[in-house]
Formats: C-alpha cells, structure tokens, sequence
C-alpha cells in the first residue's frame, strides 16, 4: 500500500480493513476487505468567519462536490483523489485472489478444536512437507475421540502430496529397502512411518490418502473397495480392481499400496494412489527383493515389488475430489460432513512439531528398525546390527560403529570393498 494511501486512511478515513468472522468456520477470522466514503468533512468550521472561509471551501468541496474548484485546494485535492483510486485498485485486487473462506487453513487451535471433537470430516493437506505430513496424520490419528459405550460415528479421511521422497515402514530394515546414496544424489527425503508396511516412493503426483475408523470397524481391504467402486463409476475409466494382497489394481497393474495401524482403539487406512507420477525416475531407488551377493537375515518386513502404473486421471485433485464426494454420500447423516484444509504454518502445534522432530532425527531413521544379520557373499563376512550399532562382525575394527556412518565412510579401503553391496 502507497504511503500516500495510507496518509488518506489516517487523516481522512475513506477506506479501510476490517476482520469478519467466517459463518462457514465461526472460530476462523479471514479478512474482508470493506471500503468507507464518508460525506462529512472532518471537521465544521463557521460559514460567516471570513478569516476561515477559504479553508472551509476547500475541505467541503474536497468531500461533496467534485464539480467546484477553489484556489488552495485544486492541485492538493486532484492528488488525493488520485491516490484514494489507486487504493481502492489495491483492494479490489486483494478481493480478487482472496482465498474463498472455506478453503482456508485452519489454525491451530481449530485444528485442535475439529480433532478432538466427535463427528466424520475430511481435512485436506497444502503442505508438500512429508515430515509434516506424516505428523499431521499421527496427530489426528492419536486425538480423535473414542467413546466405548457408543457406535463410533468419527470416521475422517485426509489427503496430502508430498514432494519426492522414500518412506519405508516402522519395522524395516533401511539399509535393505533403499539404495541410500542414490535417493541422496537425487535429492529425495528418506522417512520412516510410524505404521507398517512397505517402501514406496513419493512425488507429487501421488497421492496419500488415511482412512481413519475404529478398531471394531478395521478391514484391510474395506476403504480400498469403496475406491474401486467410486473410480469405476467415473465412467471414462473402469478397470480397476483390487488383488489377493488388497492392493488396488488399473488394467491388472498395481496402482498404490497401503500401510495399517492399530491401537487405542482405533485404526488407519494408509494408502498411495499414482496419478501423474514420474515413474521412470523411480528406477534405481529401490532395491530388489533378492539383492545378489547379500543376504538378509532379519524380521523386517519385506516390501513386495511389482510392476507400477499412474491412473487416468488429469491431476491428483480430481483424485481427491472423486473421493472425497464418496466419502461424503456414503457416510452422509443428519449433518454434512465438512471439508478443511490445513497447512505446515498456521495449522501446527507443538505436538505436531515434536512428531516431525522425531520423524526428521537419525535415530528414528536408522536406529529404530529391526536388528538384523547381513551375510556378504564376495567375502564371507557376517556384520550383526542392533539399533543400528555393529555388535558382532567377522570384519576387524567395526564392532560398536555406527552402521550408517559405516557405510557412508568406511575406515579403510578394504572396509569399503566388503561394504560396498549394501551402498
């Protein structure tokens, strides 16, 4: 905003900005924009005191008549009116790109206050974070209420995209899902879930979909069904199916893959969906089932690998959009269920931000998996890792390192020979 257009608000009070409460979201406060024209001068001065006279001209006709042009005030009242039209320019554009309300990120505190009250809705991710995302997903999971004693009736549904990146599962081995210094050479972040499952690949366009519902309520083919159903009836596009494993097919190809926790009561429905996804870039990322020259003795969960393919769809939007009409008239009750959106600025808490501090550590990364025994082939070495620390190895020197670092640097040549099939 000019200085001058703000000189004209001050002194004269012909425009301003007021906050209004959203009647969509009561608890939200967006801005709209209201602009003020007063036809009063700011202030009255005797009409017979020719000593004031002029003055008195010039502030009457700067507020009432356009038509009448005095001495003192002519040039002084062209540049005021100019810069009041400028102004109202400024807020005219503001109206125009203004997020509509009900599109607007919630707060925190009404992040909290949708959460933890009863009832079905659907919350929409802006962020791109992974980190973020995956916290905001805990966060709902672990503060949706549960009452024993009643039929659970607060089912929600989030979606979120995130920028590249690999997620394995809570209890896999990293070091035999991943080819590491690949996804860093490419610039890819590397997560750990806090629900099971296997290791996948995120760009943007993939889509993340949790289904939450109670434990009662828990299948794990039950919310990728209803998928199926809804995206075959879009009509241009059938062919989809789901698998033995659950698992939703396109034209006998893989399309996604799920993750599922439990507890507390409750349960999520963790799903991927590939709509305009770069799979080629894909390759090289993930390691496959029978790495050579290496083998894994270990309870990880193996990731399964299969053939992928993006679905016909012009943007993960329209994804969300499909669901997210499903969601709503298959759950439909008294009440509408809402749709809220939130993002990694002004939806977060500090519980929210504790989760992604714990998803971002190396700790969590490296050190919470599963121990494991790796057999190396090329020189029949054994190394035993717990809590990503070498306990026991047939390789001298390396008992009590830390595997990552291990790996990444090596104390020797020779290290880095027998090491080099886990890079």
């Amino acid at each position: 905003m000019t200085a001058v257009a703000k000189t004209c608000l001050n002194a004269y009070g012909v425009a301003g900005t007021v906050l209004k409460r959203s009647p969509l979201l009561p608890n939200i406060c967006y801005p709209q924009l209201k602009r003020r024209v007063s036809s009063k001068t700011p202030f009255d001065i005797n009409d017979s005191d020719d000593k004031y006279k002029e003055l008195n001209d010039y502030y009457r006709d700067l507020f009432t008549n356009d038509n009448v042009n005095t001495t003192l005030g002519a040039t002084s009242k062209i540049n005021i009116k100019t810069e009041i039209d400028l102004l109202n320019d400024e807020l005219a554009n503001l109206t125009d790109t203004a997020v509509p309300p009900h599109k607007l990120p919630l707060r925190s505190e009404d992040l909290q206050r949708v959460v933890e009250t009863p009832g079905r809705f659907v919350i929409k991710s802006r962020s791109n974070d992974p980190y973020f995302n995956l916290a905001l997903e805990h966060y709902i999971f672990k503060n949706t209420p549960l009452f024993e004693q009643s039929i659970f009736s607060s089912q929600r549904l989030l979606f979120y995209v995130n920028n590249k990146c690999a997620v394995i599962g809570k209890n896999q081995t990293i070091w035999q899902e991943l080819y590491l210094n690949e996804l860093n050479k490419r610039g890819y972040e590397v997560l750990r879930r806090l629900s099971g499952g296997g290791a996948v690949i995120h760009d943007l366009g993939n889509v993340n979909y949790s289904f939450l519902t109670s434990r009662e309520e828990f299948r794990t083919t039950f919310f990728n069904q209803l998928i199926v159903q809804w995206l075959n009836k879009q009509g241009h596009i059938q062919d989809f199916e789901l698998n033995g494993r659950g698992d939703i097919l396109y034209k006998k190809m893989k399309c996604g893959g799920s993750a599922f926790k439990i507890a507390r009561g409750k349960s999520y429905h963790h799903g991927t969906m590939l709509v305009n996804s770069d799979i080629d870039s894909f390759h090289g990322l993930l390691k496959p089932s029978g790495q050579k020259g290496v083998r894994w003795v270990s309870p990880s969960v193996d990731s399964v690998r299969a053939g992928v393919t993006n679905i016909p769809l012009g943007s993960t939007e329209q994804f969300i959009d499909i669901c997210t009409d499903g969601f709503q008239k298959y759950f439909k009750s008294a009440d509408s269920i809402p749709v809220y959106y939130c993002n990694d600025t002004v939806s977060t808490n500090s519980e929210i931000e504790k989760t992604r501090a714990l998803l971002r550590s190396d700790k969590w990364k490296y050190c919470s998996g599963p121990k494991f025994k790796v057999e190396l082939d090329s020189s029949h070495d054994v190394i035993e890792v717990e809590k990503g620390i070498v306990v026991s190895s047939t390789i001298p020197n390396i008992k009590g390192m830390d595997f990552q670092r291990l790996i990444d640097t090596g104390s020797n040549e020779a290290q880095l020979q027998c090491l080099k099939p886990l890079m």
